[in-house]
Formats: C-alpha cells, sequence, structure tokens
C-alpha cells in the first residue's frame, strides 16, 4: 500500500481525532500510544514522534477536543456582523446544542467527574480569548476603555460552562439562567467601562 504523506499538523490532528475517538469507545486503559497508529494507519514510531506518551497522547486528545467543541461559539463570537448582544445569544446557543460533542456519553459516564470537568476547563480556556476581544470590541465602539474585559471574559465563560455542563444538561432553565446572568454582567461591564 502507498503511503500517504501529510502535513505535519494535518497528520497530529488525524491522531488526535483516532485518539479522542478510541479513548472514549474504549476507555483509557484499552487504548495504547500504538493501537492510536494501528487505527490511524501509520507507523508507531510516527505516533510516538508526535506524543511521547499515552498521557500526554490523551492530554492532547481533550484539548484538541475542547477546541473543536468550542469552534461554532468562537466563531460566533468573532464575527463582526452582529452586535455582542447578539453573538452572546447565539453562542449561547451553539453552545448548548447536544450534537455539537459527539463524545458527550463518554465525558458524562459514571466515574468520569474528573475527565469531564477537565473538558469543560479546556472548553473555558479555547473560548474566552475570544469572548475578551468581543467584550474588547464592544468598549471601543462605545467609545470606552475595556476595563475588566479579560476578567468578565472568565466570569462568563466559566459560569455558562459550568450551568449547562452536567449530565443531561444543558437544559432550558440552565440556558434562561446563563441568559439572564450574561445580560447582567454585559450590562455592568458597560456601565462600568462607561464611568472608567
Amino acid at each position: 500500500m502507498p503511503r500517504t504523506v501529510m502535513d505535519p499538523e494535518e497528520r497530529r490532528r488525524e491522531l488526535l481525532a483516532c485518539a479522542m475517538r478510541l479513548f472514549a469507545e474504549e476507555g483509557y486503559d484499552n487504548v495504547s500510544v500504538r493501537a492510536v497508529a494501528r487505527a490511524a494507519g501509520v507507523a508507531p514510531g510516527l505516533a510516538y514522534h508526535y506524543f511521547d506518551s499515552k498521557e500526554r497522547l490523551f492530554a492532547e486528545a481533550i484539548e484538541d477536543y475542547a477546541r473543536r467543541c468550542a469552534e461554532g461559539v468562537c466563531e460566533v463570537l468573532d464575527g463582526r456582523d452582529l452586535t455582542l448582544d447578539e453573538r452572546l445569544e447565539l453562542a449561547l446557543a451553539a453552545g448548548a446544542r447536544h450534537g455539537g460533542y459527539p463524545y458527550a456519553a463518554f465525558f458524562h459516564a459514571e466515574g468520569h467527574g474528573a475527565l469531564h470537568d477537565r473538558l469543560s476547563l479546556a472548553m473555558c480556556e479555547a473560548v474566552r480569548p475570544h469572548l475578551r476581544a468581543a467584550l474588547e470590541a464592544d468598549a471601543a465602539e462605545r467609545g470606552a476603555p475595556p476595563s475588566g474585559a479579560d476578567e468578565l471574559a472568565a466570569i462568563m465563560v466559566y459560569a455558562c460552562v459550568g450551568l449547562a455542563s452536567g449530565p443531561g444538561m444543558p437544559d432550558e432553565a440552565a440556558v434562561t439562567a446563563a441568559r439572564r446572568y450574561l445580560r447582567v454582567l454585559l450590562a455592568e461591564f458597560r456601565k462600568g467601562s462607561a464611568t472608567d
């Protein structure tokens, strides 16, 4: 069989996606770097070139999966054709879509609380800079300094992910609460930046 030559970053992403699938299907204890290499159709040495251990492969697979799960939210926040209020509403809806998380069952399974928390934190860190930039742009449009944009982005992102990340979540009550809190926090940010 002819060898497929791939861009190194593309190959790395392929290995991470394959690893996440195997970890979710077979469980952490039943997957090795060699098994991921075999499933991806590459030599084990190539997989070890990218990931020197199973632990590192798993950590990077979760980070990569979190970034992929957060892509829709980040794209909404990065858009400039809507107001920040509208983007926050759409970002909340995008984050609440159950179909955007193909391995939700794995992360919500009994005994996987620590893994779920790890994924939630990684998603927060993926979204936070995008929300901070959106808050800063909103302040700039109003001619106000963006004081506290980074802190507010952290509060908003961590609160929304916390409200919406339990088993069976997000439910409509959690989304409604998140929507209400986001509005209040945004209003306070705008009021605070106007007086700075």
